[in-house]
């Protein structure tokens, strides 16, 4: 009996994993409401735009992208090193400087001009391991002048974005207002 329940007990344990919520909390500035503007999950990859209130996905000024890779194991350093790459290749027109880069956490900033039908920007880009994969935020903001004067404010709210799992889907601890699951 002793061994039924043992037996029983472990492969309990062995299937949490499978009913865990990982999230990304991100901490806006005081008194702005940011709103999800478009979400789509394909296989193992999910994508998340957010936008400020009163900004449409036909017009705005700043945006939040997160893009997860659910179960994806690769060195952060290397996979960031792709990713700025194939951006480049979108927009040439201005170099990445890189703020922090290891294996585990990455992170990468720029301004661009005009570009053909792309509108310049200025953005920070990390990436960085999660739980159970890997995850990717870009601040965009097209507004150069904005992005410079709060420039220190959103690469702390980059930096200090943070994720958290939990076998718990509606856990009290969290504000509603301020994370999502990212798969």
């Amino acid at each position: 009996m002793k061994k039924v329940l043992l037996s029983s007990f472990l492969i309990l344990l062995s299937t949490l994993g499978v009913f865990a919520y990982e999230t990304v909390i991100i901490k806006y500035p005081e008194g702005e409401l940011w709103n999800k503007s478009y979400y789509k999950k394909v296989g193992n990859e999910a994508i998340l735009q957010y936008l400020p209130a009163g900004e449409t996905p036909q017009d705005w000024k700043r945006s939040i992208v997160v893009h997860s890779y659910y179960d994806t194991a690769m060195p952060i350093n290397y996979f960031i090193n792709t990713e700025l790459l194939r951006m480049k290749k979108v927009n040439p027109n201005g170099n990445y400087r890189y703020l922090k880069i290891t294996p585990v956490d990455s992170m990468a900033t720029r301004c661009t001009e005009d570009y053909k039908d792309i509108k310049g920007q200025c953005e920070f880009y990390r990436v960085t391991n999660a739980h159970n994969g890997i995850i990717s935020l870009h601040y965009i903001n097209r507004d150069k002048e904005d992005f410079k004067e709060n420039y220190r404010q959103w690469y702390d709210i980059i930096k200090r974005a943070k994720f958290y799992n939990t076998y718990y889907r509606d856990e009290r601890t969290l504000d509603k207002s301020e994370y999502f699951e990212l798969w």
